[in-house]
């Protein structure tokens, strides 16, 4: 049945609504008078080819969507989204930089295929059902991290740029301020591929883990879903937890975390034994073994070590305290001494050394660790970050409090 002046109307009605726009905000903005929108959406004045592009856009729409003749329409991305949460539509910055991106969004698609470019692909679908339980959340989520990182070839290091990495899987990649108990957003529609956008207000790092926890969504939800939100709200739903366990492993893989602990020998056993195998001694006692004892305390992981394992990989202290305990290497009474510490464990992680950011966390670390082990003395630490050009009394008054 052809799409009648009436029936357009209506449409275009429903979609000014969904962005919670009065006729006269929209007609503003549109450069029309809120009569001519009044009469437009009554369906007793046509409209343009011009106006109903601009109309459209301003509504974060796509043509098809509001011209199809078929009522059966796929839901747009951000008329799910508002429905899920009114609140961003309420929102009149937040809207708009939405409604924006998805114009943006829009029109790169269409220009992409004017050219006679492919729209970008995207990543694989990986086709996972709903998880069932908690535990499941979890091993789906592990799994398909290591998956993605395998395509991806990415190895056990550290993620230099997440958002990058993402944008080159075809996924649009940004950022606007959100609300506080909102960390991200997940989009997706033919007419804009998927999108994830995090909230710009949190720290760099948290930053890093949405972009992680919605690339998640991307690989797993798209085929169920054109629309998700992150925030404290859902935390608890299953493909959220999900979500997280793919981020975790994602942007900390399990190997990369132990290698690293490996490296600056820290959590393993005070105590070891080893077998020096002796090929030449057929049965009985073919082995000796050789026993590494540990100076006391060494093995143990403590907040700078936390702080420096979050800096390594680029996420918040605390998602560096939780994935060692999720690995096994602290139990639940030494993470929640670790979280407490998490003000003395912080870095600073914009570094002065533009050339070698990593220098001024690693020497940090390094100065704590000595002092913690007796290795130097208060005032060789004093000295060592000094020639850092540390805060001195700032570095010194923590290790006091926290090693003597």
């Amino acid at each position: 049945m052809p799409l009648t002046q009436e029936s357009l109307g209506r449409r275009l009605q429903d979609a000014r609504k969904s962005v919670a726009l009065t006729q006269q905000e929209a007609a503003e903005q549109l450069g029309l008078s809120r009569e001519s929108i009044a009469q437009i959406e009554a369906g007793s004045r046509s409209v343009t080819s011009l106006e109903i592009v601009r109309i459209v856009r301003l509504y974060g729409r796509s043509l098809s969507s509001i011209l199809l003749e078929s009522e059966n329409v796929e839901e747009e991305p951000l008329t799910a989204l508002f429905r899920m949460q009114e609140t961003f539509a309420e929102s009149h910055g937040l809207r708009d930089k939405l409604v924006w991106f998805t114009s943006v969004f829009q029109e790169a698609r269409i220009i992409e295929r004017l050219i006679g470019d492919n729209p970008r692909p995207l990543p694989p679908d990986y086709g996972l059902r709903d998880p069932r339980n908690n535990a499941e959340a979890y091993d789906q989520g592990q799994e398909l991290a290591n998956q993605e990182r395998q395509r991806l070839g990415l190895g056990w290091g550290p993620i230099p740029d997440a958002a990058d990495a993402i944008s080159q899987q075809g996924v649009w990649a940004v950022s606007a301020e959100m609300p506080a108990n909102v960390s991200g957003i997940f989009l997706f529609h033919y007419s804009i591929g998927a999108a994830v956008v995090v909230n710009q207000c949190q720290h760099r790092n948290r930053r890093r883990f949405s972009y992680a926890h919605e690339y998640a969504h991307v690989l797993a939800d798209r085929k169920s879903r054109s629309a998700s939100v992150s925030s404290s709200n859902n935390s608890k739903e299953l493909i959220e937890r999900r979500a997280n366990s793919f981020a975790s492993e994602f942007l900390m893989p399990a190997k990369g975390v132990t290698e690293l602990l490996g490296r600056i020998d820290k959590g393993g056993p005070s105590r070891e034994t080893m077998w020096i195998f002796d090929n030449s001694v057929e049965g009985g006692n073919a082995a000796d073994p050789v026993e590494k004892r540990n100076a006391p305390g060494s093995q143990d992981i403590a907040f700078h070590d936390v702080a420096f394992i979050a800096d390594w990989f680029q996420v918040s202290y605390d998602a560096a305290a939780y994935r060692l305990s999720d690995l096994g290497k602290v139990n639940r009474e030494k993470l929640q001494s670790l979280l407490e510490k998490r003000q003395e464990g912080r870095l600073r992680m914009e570094s002065r050394h533009e050339e070698q950011p990593f220098l001024d966390n690693y020497v940090r670390w390094l100065a704590r660790e000595a002092y913690r082990r007796e290795a130097i003395s208060g005032g060789r630490f004093r000295d060592f970050c000094a020639l850092a050009r540390l805060n001195v009394d700032e570095e010194y008054a923590q290790v006091q409090e926290h090693f003597d």
